[in-house]
Parts: C-alpha cells; sequence; structure tokens
C-alpha cells in the first residue's frame, strides 16, 4: 500500500479531480476494509498455521468443495450434450415419419404401419411362445431333479 500512497500524491497532476475524488473515496474504502478484514481474521489465520490438524482438515474440506464443483460442471455438460442428441432423435424420428406420411400418402402410411404392427405382434407371439416352453420344460426339469432327491435318500444330488 506504500507504493500506492506515494502515487496518490501525484495524482491530482495526471487525473482532473472529477475522475480523482471517486477514485480517492473508493481507493481509502478498500484500504479500510483491508484492514479491517485483516484485524479480524489475523488471529484465526495464525491459529490454522500453528495447529496443523487444522489447516489440514480445512485443506481437505477445500479440495472436497472444489472437486465437487468440477464433478458438478461435467455432470452439466454431459446433460447438455445428452439432451441435445435426444432432442435431434426426436426431431429426426419427426422428419422422417413427416416425409414418408408424404411421399406414402396418409392411407398407404396407414398400411404399412398396419403391416409392421402385423408383423411385431407376430413376433412377440413367437418369442412369448418359446418362452412359455422354456419355462415349462425347466418346472419339468425341476419337479424331476425333486423326485429323484426324494427317491435317493439326500446327499448333494451327485451320482
Amino acid at each position: 500500500m506504500d507504493v500506492v500512497q506515494n502515487y496518490l500524491a501525484l495524482l491530482h497532476t495526471l487525473l482532473p479531480s472529477s475522475l480523482i475524488n471517486p477514485l480517492i473515496s473508493a481507493i481509502s474504502t478498500v484500504y479500510g476494509l483491508t484492514k479491517s478484514l485483516q484485524t479480524h481474521f489475523a488471529p484465526l489465520i495464525t491459529q490454522v498455521i500453528t495447529q496443523p490438524d487444522i489447516a489440514s482438515v480445512l485443506m481437505l474440506l477445500a479440495i472436497l468443495w472444489f472437486s465437487l464443483q468440477i464433478f458438478g460442471m461435467l455432470y452439466r455438460s454431459v446433460m447438455f450434450w445428452v439432451r441435445l442428441v435426444w432432442q435431434l432423435a426426436q426431431y429426426s424420428f419427426l422428419i422422417v415419419v413427416s416425409l414418408w406420411i408424404w411421399n406414402r400418402g396418409v392411407d398407404g402410411a396407414l398400411r404399412d404401419a398396419q403391416e409392421l404392427a402385423g408383423f411385431w405382434m407376430g413376433e412377440y407371439q413367437k418369442f412369448s411362445g418359446e418362452a412359455k416352453a422354456w419355462k415349462v420344460a425347466e418346472e419339468a426339469q425341476i419337479r424331476m431333479q425333486a423326485k429323484q432327491r426324494a427317491a435317493g435318500g439326500g446327499g448333494f444330488g451327485w451320482r
């Protein structure tokens, strides 16, 4: 602050008085605030410096806080790109469906949609039938193993 105070004496020759007065009042206010904060925080700073345990805990808390801030920024940036891709996919789907209806006409698009729905319902019925058959076969296998254990009289089921 000594350098600033030395140059304040020469300031009136370089700047007009309309700029000097608010500048001097702002500088003196900031200087007073720093002196006040220094007197209030000096005991706390000396206590932290003399007790390294508190300093290490405060350092860990600061590192944790900064890392959480960084993770928050990363999360926001990733979610921006996810939302962007999702919106692009939605708009492209809307454009493709609109072009499909435009090219085929409403009746042709409805016919195509009915054929597509019929095909996928057939596939669903086929796979659900296979799943039911696998379930019945697995239940029969479990029943057969239970009968063998009951007839064998225990053990670990090894033969």
